[in-house]
């Protein structure tokens, strides 16, 4: 213990003697307004195919710079124009204007999904409405899609006539997922071999039938800027899982993966997948107001799995795409994905009193786009995840 006391004393003497500290690149963080009009007005605004969840007139703040498309919608209406493109400058307003044409002829979609609250698509496009709901159509044949988050989407062919009601009501299956909790830090060397197994997993695993972050613990580099974030959290995964020496990688919960070994990586994620037939869902919706976060987390228990008085809710962020000028510790990465930011529920996670729950938080100096937010329930005395979702 000595020993071990007196290295770290050693590490943080060198950090803390005048070692500059890189400072992230905040180019991408850059923003401007976006104005979007319309007449007739009261169309629902999509800002990069994304559910802006606002209506004409209105104003998109906090966009980042470079370029965008922007479309509306509005039931019973098409767009003389489909989508407009624009190149948003920092500290700019975009203008933006659209005319909607009203349809003379129109049939009627009628759609309805077991859960409720599945969006609704038409070939390929949102329509910003939710199951159940009834959409206004021109005559035709169309691919309905049904996305509702922790749930597998679904397609369905429809043909909707002049006049004419078509109804659709259908059974959304769990989106089964498991859970991968890295832990790291920026100045501890052997993390370089792990963090590009994990990198190399997430580029040949499009699916998204996982959830993958990671932590960084204060040591060899107690100035690591992730953990310096919510140290508190971070610290008590570590004490939580008795990580000792990094890196360190565990799968829902239960199991550790060597890191450093991809093979390893794969086939314990294939056993995991394969296996998890879990009669618990998750969803997760989060929506940007302001300068706030609200999430909703719905839990839909299909077999009476809460009844486990040793479960909790763990509700987390974390962000990609972040990017150091200079490494900012010794193992010389510049680069960063999902990297844990702080957990919006307790630290030990929350008892489920409920199967609807809201979260919210104030906004900080994250980049919206590339953050993630997270669900999964854990019981605290196996540690094994029951199962988990990503938005």
């Amino acid at each position: 213990m000595k020993k071990g006391l007196s290295l770290f004393l050693l590490v943080f003497f060198v950090f803390s003697c005048g070692v500059k500290q890189p400072v992230e690149n905040n180019e991408q963080q850059k923003t401007g307004k976006i104005f979007v009009n319309s007449e007739p007005d009261s169309a629902l605004i999509f800002l990069d195919g994304q559910n802006t969840f606002h209506w004409t007139p209105d104003t998109l703040n906090n966009v980042p710079v470079g370029f965008h498309i922007i479309k509306v919608q509005k039931s019973g209406y098409e767009a003389l124009t489909d989508s407009i493109a624009i190149q948003l400058k920092a500290d700019s307003v975009a203008n933006v204007s659209f005319t909607l044409k009203k349809l003379v002829y129109l049939g009627q979609l009628a759609i309805n999904s077991q859960p409720a609250g599945a969006e609704i698509f038409i070939d390929g496009q949102s329509t910003g409405h939710y199951a159940p709901d009834t959409l206004q159509l021109s005559p035709g044949a169309y691919t309905v899609r049904l996305e509702k988050n922790g749930f597998q989407p679904i397609e369905i062919e429809a043909n909707v006539e002049n006049d004419q009601t078509t109804e659709i009501d259908t059974t959304l299956n769990i989106r089964q997922r498991v859970v991968f909790e890295s832990f790291g830090n920026v100045s501890c060397e052997p993390c370089v071999t792990s963090a590009e197994n994990l990198e190399k997993f997430r580029k040949e695993h499009t699916d998204p039938n996982y959830v993958l972050f990671e932590y960084y613990a204060n040591w060899p580099s107690p100035n690591d800027p992730f953990y310096n974030v919510s140290p508190k959290d971070v610290d008590e995964r570590v004490q939580y899982y008795k990580v000792y020496t990094l890196p360190k990688l565990r799968l829902n919960g239960e199991t550790g993966v060597d890191a450093a070994d991809y093979d390893a990586i794969q086939n314990a994620y294939a056993n995991a997948i394969a296996n998890q037939t879990t009669p618990l869902a998750i969803s997760a919706d989060k929506r940007f107001t302001g300068d706030s976060l609200k999430i909703n987390i719905e839990i839909y228990d299909y077999s009476a799995v809460l009844q486990n008085d040793q479960l909790r809710l763990f509700v987390l962020i974390y962000e990609d795409d972040i990017h150091y000028e200079n490494p900012p510790g010794t193992n010389g990465l510049k680069d960063f994905n999902f990297v844990f930011r702080e957990f919006l529920s307790d630290r030990k996670g929350d008892a489920i009193k409920a199967t609807k729950t809201t979260y919210s938080l104030q906004w900080p100096n994250w980049v919206y786009a590339n953050a993630h937010v997270v669900a999964f329930i854990q019981d605290i005395s196996t540690k094994k995840i029951y199962q988990a979702t990503v938005n």
